[in-house]
């Protein structure tokens, strides 16, 4: 799936560029993905393309939502971002390998996940929040925090937005 990861990171450098030119001097509230929105982008995709979809990773920026369906019986991932409401055309498909899942297996609270997270490190901004298919067929919670100095953190949290595990960021 390194083509997804490779579009993925464009999605979220672009959004940190655009969030970063918005700045000024007074203090500004921490940046947070759109997560109420994931919901939404899914059932979107799921509508376009006629019944539930399975997909490798959904992931929420500040900006929008990015939907990776499994496409070729499990060979390939079709990209689609959701911004405003509204869902884009599909991408090019590029390779797609790992766990997979659909909507209906997405049932955390978008108004509380990031409790955790936010409390811990108030200071910080979430830039991205990712749902992905893990090998027991569960989906998997990750995050990245960026602090003001720069530094990244890739935390793992469970459905009620308990920390699992916290990494080095890339």
């Amino acid at each position: 799936m390194s083509g997804v990861r490779v579009l993925v990171a464009l999605v979220v450098a672009a959004a940190m560029a655009t969030l970063a030119g918005c700045g000024g001097d007074e203090a500004e509230a921490p940046v947070r993905p759109v997560l109420d929105q994931i919901a939404p982008a899914m059932a979107a995709v799921d509508t376009e393309l006629g019944g539930p979809q399975q997909y490798f990773e959904v992931n929420a920026t500040p900006l929008g939502v990015n939907l990776f369906v499994v496409a070729e019986g499990g060979t390939e991932a079709v990209p689609y971002i959701y911004v405003g409401g509204e869902l884009g055309s599909p991408g090019d498909a590029a390779g797609g390998t790992g766990g997979t899942f659909t909507a209906a297996d997405v049932t955390f609270d978008p108004a509380t996940i990031l409790d955790g997270v936010t409390q811990d490190l108030p200071d910080s901004d979430v830039v991205r929040f990712a749902i992905a298919g893990n090998s027991n067929g569960a989906v998997q919670f990750t995050v990245d925090v960026q602090s003001d100095e720069g530094g990244t953190l890739e935390v793992t949290l469970a459905e009620d937005g308990s920390v699992v595990s916290v990494d080095p960021g890339s």
